[in-house]
């Protein structure tokens, strides 16, 4: 188990106006630069990487990616060589591409359809050089990955006490931390409803990889069970991942307000979900919500010209 905790806290004023009891699990501050669920799961991903015996590592995303910013900064920490493939362009406003690029990975720029390819050429590149590379899936998502929020859930039950969540609400991007929820809750909280807000994937297509995730996972622990429904919802992803649109803008303005710090291209998603549901009671009243944060503050900052925009101030 990860000996690394993150800050369970409650939001009483929040928990007014949703009509719920609301807590929320921090993993904005995982203790890690910029912190995030890709920080969590990274912990347990190099586990494998030692294993391997590995000193350079591959890895891509877009360029507010959390998790190609957390492997060129493990990288960096490790005095490793680091090649990222990015499928976006090259702004630097982003601050994950700004500290991607401050810790010295190697960038390259790419179409997203030729992301696949550039990663093989990345990883032989490197063999040629005398380096035993090790690929990692865009936003860390394999079993180890996912094991990382399995165990969270063990750590997060011992912070709850006696206090049982009927729903969890956070944001679904690759699938990994929610494969790693799913599986934790249903072996804890058997009554608890994981709800996978999506940042980007459409539903059929994010439930199959969700799906496929709690299977992958389940054999890697050992884990013979019957699997709950996989809840993956795509109402609040707009024009796709790092898109903005006002809905998006007045929830993380307004949420800022308690307390609560989101952004627009993952958890201001799930916080928008989350209020939506509250307010058409699909989660009803009086409901024991945990939202589980999984950070986004440094994209936040990437978006800071239209969150300030006087439109949009609650």
């Amino acid at each position: 188990m990860n000996d690394i905790k993150t800050p369970l806290r409650s939001y009483h004023k929040l928990s007014n106006e949703l009509g719920i009891t609301l807590k929320v699990k921090h993993d904005d501050l995982y203790p890690f630069i910029g912190g995030g669920s890709k920080a969590r799961k990274i912990k347990y991903i190099l586990k494998d990487v030692n294993k391997t015996k590995s000193n350079a590592l591959v890895s891509a995303g877009a360029s507010n990616s959390n998790h190609a910013r957390v492997v060129a900064l493990v990288g960096a920490k490790r005095g490793w060589p680091v090649k990222l493939i990015i499928h976006d362009k090259e702004d630097y406003s982003s601050g994950n591409l700004l500290l991607m690029n401050m810790a010295g990975a190697e960038l390259i720029f790419v179409d997203h359809d030729e992301v696949s390819e550039a990663m093989d050429s990345a990883m032989v590149s490197f063999k040629e050089d005398g380096y035993n590379p090790y690929y990692i899936w865009g936003g860390g998502h394999n079993v180890y990955g996912m094991e990382a929020y399995y165990d969270a859930v063990t750590e997060v039950k011992e912070q709850l006490d006696d206090w049982v969540p009927e729903y969890v609400v956070h944001a679904s991007g690759t699938g990994g931390t929610q494969s790693g929820l799913h599986v934790g809750f249903e072996e804890l909280f058997p009554k608890t409803e994981v709800l996978g807000i999506s940042v980007a994937r459409k539903r059929k297509r994010g439930e199959e990889i969700v799906k496929k995730g709690v299977e992958d996972l389940k054999k890697h622990l050992g884990i013979e069970s019957y699997t709950r429904p996989v809840k993956f919802m795509d109402n609040w992803i707009g024009n796709g991942y790092g898109s903005m649109y006002p809905e998006l803008k007045v929830i993380i303005n307004k949420v800022s307000k308690f307390g609560l710090i989101t952004d627009p291209t993952y958890t201001g998603k799930a916080l928008l979900g989350l209020y939506d549901l509250c307010k058409k009671e699909s989660i009803p009243k009086g409901s024991n919500v945990l939202f589980w944060h999984t950070g986004g503050l440094v994209n936040l900052f990437g978006n800071w010209k239209e969150m300030v925009n006087k439109d949009f101030r609650i």
